[in-house]
């Protein structure tokens, strides 16, 4: 007689193997609140997440670069702004210092600020950043990295602050010289110099003007690319955690489904077991 257990429906048996299989994993989903647990189960999703934790990773050295970019951009343009302000009455008293009826010691008191001033800029322009660095260094830019190909230099160079003038004519001159030439023709002066100097005066004025604008836009595009990086990785969490987390009510209800439909496959192979049998013994 055959074997009652090759009569049986393979495929029946697969079924019930099966269901039991996919209800054991929507159970396992609902416990511990994660739609898959290995890569096998959702292969797409698995792959679509490590894209996901690839880009979070490089956008996560990105806003850390923009923190510190930020940080180090500020103080340049807050130091900027004060040497700017310091060049402005740089101006004013050269303006003064033009008027031929002064005398001579109201000239030495005008020398006397433009020395205090000019110790000042020598202060500011070799001041530390926040992080023990020179704020305005000498070389090459350092630049970081806040996206795809786009690098930026929070603050300028030394050269680029106190080194590189236009004076007009082709011509450059360091801030230190130029404040050395202003005091001496102040001092010494004749009308013609001093009206030269003022003239240069007014090109620091500009110069420094261009720079604080510069720091200003700046600072403003790392407050926007951050703000883009904060929406991204918002978009991304929540994208992780549509892929990710199990929607339990939908789970719950796909469990009971699995349930019922495991326990007719059961009524159904037992059915057709119990004829496979009556047939056997008939």
């Amino acid at each position: 007689m055959d074997s009652i257990n090759r009569t049986r429906p393979v495929n029946a048996i697969q079924r019930q193997n099966d269901l039991s299989q996919l209800i054991a994993r929507t159970e396992e989903s609902i416990s511990t609140g994660k739609s898959f647990n290995r890569p096998s189960e959702a292969p797409s999703s698995w792959l679509e997440l490590s894209s996901i934790s690839r880009q979070s990773s490089i956008e996560s050295s990105w806003t850390n670069n923009i923190g510190r970019a930020r940080v180090l951009a500020q103080q340049a343009e807050s130091t900027l702004d004060t040497i700017s302000n310091g060049v402005i009455r740089t101006r004013e008293l050269m303006v003064l210092a033009n008027n031929e009826t002064l005398a001579p010691q109201d000239r030495e008191i005008i020398a006397i600020e433009l020395e205090s001033l000019q110790n000042q800029f020598n202060q500011l322009t070799q001041v530390k950043d926040n992080y023990g660095g020179q704020l305005f260094h000498s070389g090459d830019p350092i630049k970081m990295r806040i996206d795809t190909n786009v690098l930026v230099a929070p603050a300028p160079t030394l050269q680029a602050v106190a080194g590189n003038i236009d004076i007009g004519g082709g011509a450059t001159e360091t801030l230190d010289t130029l404040m050395t030439d202003l005091i001496n023709a102040v001092r010494t002066g004749t009308p013609a110099e001093r009206l030269v100097q003022l003239d240069h005066a007014k090109s620091m004025t500009d110069h420094f003007s261009t720079l604080v604008g510069g720091q200003g836009i700046l600072v403003n595009r790392l407050e926007e690319q951050e703000l883009r990086l904060q929406e991204s990785q918002l978009n991304t969490s929540e994208r992780r955690s549509a892929l990710e987390n199990t929607d339990v009510a939908a789970a719950i209800s796909q469990f009971k489904s699995l349930l019922v439909n495991l326990e007719a496959a059961q009524q159904l192979y037992a059915q057709t077991a119990r004829t496979s049998l009556i047939q056997l013994i008939g």
